[in-house]
C-alpha cells in the first residue's frame, strides 16, 4: 500500500508526489498540480516552496518588494494615536537605533524567523551602540515586541505571508528591586529636611506619597489642598524628541503632560507630619511648582542627578529615584495598609501590579509572620490544656 500524508504519497515508482490546490475550474471543482522528488522529506519542502510561491502571487505587485524598515514604520505611524508621547518616541528610538539600519532593508518577502532570532540574539550579546556588550533583558523584550507587532501587522494588512517558525520573545524576569532599610530611610529624611528646600521636599513627598518623579516634578501648590490635607496628581512632565527639525535646537525638550494613565489621576491623602513642612517651604516658595524655587518647569533629569547626589552625601548606595516609590508601597504594606487603598494611592488599574511589583517583604517581615503561627499555636495548646483540667474536674 502506498504511503500517505500530508498531500504527499509514495507512488508504485518508487517516487514520491506532492499534490497542491493550483486554481478552480468553472464549475467549482479543484485543479491540481504535483511536484515530485526521491524521498518524503525533499518531496516535502518541494511542495510547501510551490505553495508559499503561489500565495506570493496572491499579494499586491506593490508588497512585494516592501522592505522591513517601510514595515516598521507603517506600523508605528499606525499606532500613533493609541501610544503615549513618550512611549512612541521610545519606540521610534528603538526602531532608527537598533532595526532601521541593520536588517531594515531587508524585503520582508526574504526575511524569516530565524533571521529575527538570530539578530535578537546578537542584541543580547553585543547590541550595545557604543559596543560595550549587550542590551539589557527589558530593551531587548521592547525590541522584540516592535517586530513581532510589524510583522502581525503586515501580515493583516497583506504587505507579507506569515511566517514559518516563530519569533522568540523572552520571557520577564521578575525584578528584585532594593528599598532602603528603615535606618536608611531615616537617614535620608533627616538628610532631606536639614536646610530644606524645593528639590529636597519633593524627595520627603514621595517617600510619603509614592508619586513618581514626573508627577512630583509636574506638582504645583494649587494641587495641594492644606484644608482636606490632601495633593491632586493632574500632570506628569517627560522628555521627548524635539521634532522641530532646525538646526541647533536641542535633540529633546521637556513636556508638560497628562499622567500615565487614566488611573493615573488621583487625590492622596499627606500625612500630617508632613503639612507643617509643605506650609514652610510654601510660605519661602516664590514658583507655583512644588519641587523648584524659579518659574521654570522642573526638569526629571536634572531632579535624578540631584538625588544622586543626595544619596553620595547621605553615604547610601545609590539607586534611581523610582526607590522612593518602592519604599512608600513597601512602608505601607509593613505598617498594615489594605493593598486596594495603597493601589489607588500608587495609581495602579489593579492591585496585582502593586503585589507584584511594588510590595518587598523583608527578612525581619517575614519572620514576624512566622512568628504569629507561633502565637496561634501556642494559644491552641492552652487552649487545650484548660480543656483537660475541665473534663479532670480540676
Amino acid at each position: 500500500m502506498p504511503k500517505r500524508g500530508e498531500n504527499v504519497r509514495k507512488r508504485k515508482d518508487r517516487r514520491w508526489e506532492g499534490r497542491f490546490i493550483s486554481s478552480y475550474k468553472p464549475d467549482g471543482k479543484a485543479k491540481y498540480q504535483s511536484v515530485y522528488g526521491n524521498s518524503y522529506m525533499e518531496t516535502k519542502q518541494k511542495l510547501l516552496q510551490a505553495t508559499e510561491k503561489q500565495k506570493m502571487g496572491a499579494l499586491p505587485e506593490s508588497c512585494k518588494n516592501m522592505s522591513f524598515r517601510e514595515a516598521l514604520f507603517l506600523w508605528l505611524q499606525n499606532r500613533k494615536l493609541k501610544l503615549r508621547p513618550q512611549t512612541y518616541y521610545k519606540y521610534e528610538k528603538v526602531i532608527e537605533n537598533h532595526l532601521a539600519q541593520s536588517i531594515g532593508n531587508r524585503k520582508l518577502s526574504k526575511i524569516d524567523c530565524a533571521t529575527f532570532n538570530q539578530f535578537i540574539e546578537e542584541k543580547i550579546r553585543s547590541g550595545r551602540l557604543d559596543q560595550k556588550g549587550g542590551l539589557s533583558i527589558s530593551y531587548v523584550r521592547t525590541l522584540t515586541f516592535i517586530i513581532r507587532s510589524t510583522i502581525k501587522f503586515a501580515v493583516e494588512n497583506k504587505y507579507c505571508l506569515p511566517l514559518n517558525g516563530e519569533i522568540g520573545y523572552l520571557p520577564k524576569k521578575k525584578q528584585n528591586h532594593s528599598v532602603f532599610t528603615v535606618d536608611e530611610q531615616r537617614r535620608l529624611e533627616t538628610y532631606v529636611q536639614t536646610d530644606i528646600d524645593g528639590a529636597k521636599l519633593g524627595v520627603l513627598i514621595c517617600l510619603h506619597t509614592g508619586l513618581r518623579i514626573g508627577e512630583v516634578c509636574g506638582l504645583k501648590w494649587s494641587d495641594i489642598d492644606f484644608e482636606q490635607n490632601t495633593l491632586s496628581v493632574q500632570r506628569t512632565v517627560y522628555r521627548m524628541s524635539n521634532q522641530s527639525g532646525i538646526t541647533g535646537y536641542p535633540k529633546t525638550k521637556l513636556i508638560v503632560g497628562a499622567p500615565k494613565s487614566l488611573s493615573s489621576y488621583r487625590i492622596i491623602p499627606i500625612p500630617s507630619y508632613l503639612i507643617p513642612v509643605l506650609i514652610e517651604c510654601q510660605q519661602k516658595s516664590s514658583s507655583e511648582w512644588v519641587t523648584t524655587d524659579n518659574y521654570a518647569v522642573p526638569d526629571p533629569r536634572t531632579y535624578q542627578y540631584r538625588f544622586k547626589r543626595y544619596l553620595k552625601e547621605c553615604a547610601l548606595p545609590y539607586m534611581n529615584f523610582h526607590v522612593t516609590r518602592h519604599c512608600f508601597a513597601t512602608r505601607c504594606i509593613e505598617v498594615g495598609v489594605d493593598i486596594k487603598s495603597l493601589s489607588e494611592m500608587l495609581g495602579h488599574s489593579n492591585v496585582s501590579i502593586t503585589l507584584n511589583t511594588y510590595v518587598h517583604s523583608s527578612l525581619e517581615q517575614k519572620r514576624n509572620q512566622i512568628e504569629l503561627l507561633g502565637a496561634i499555636r501556642g494559644q491552641n495548646m492552652g487552649q487545650q490544656k484548660v480543656l483537660k483540667l475541665a473534663v479532670a474536674g480540676v
